[in-house]
């Protein structure tokens, strides 16, 4: 259940894959462009910000890995919750 969550929270936000890189990161895939990673992550508190690494194609959350399965899937919910403060809800018209 949290799974979902976490996919459509990521799918919301621009992020079209989530992978384990080595043992110690998780990589994000994404289209989007450095303009629109820095907008969400100015929602991101400082002490996160340093995990999260943009690249073109992909955002690294380095040191993620290390952490078991569920705590992994909490913490990038957690982030992406955070994120979500950045976009502009849909107004009705």
């Amino acid at each position: 259940m949290r799974v979902m969550e976490l996919k459509q929270l990521a799918k919301k936000l621009g992020f079209s894959r989530i992978k384990p890189e080595q043992k110690q990161h998780v990589v994000l895939e994404t289209p989007m462009e450095e303009p629109a990673w820095n907008l969400l992550a100015a929602n991101l508190p400082e002490n996160l910000k340093t995990r999260f690494v943009y690249s073109p194609g992909k955002v690294t959350v380095r040191g993620l890995g290390v952490f078991k399965a569920d705590q992994q899937l909490q913490n990038l919910i957690d982030a992406f919750g955070r994120m979500q403060g950045a976009i502009p809800e849909a107004v009705g018209v």
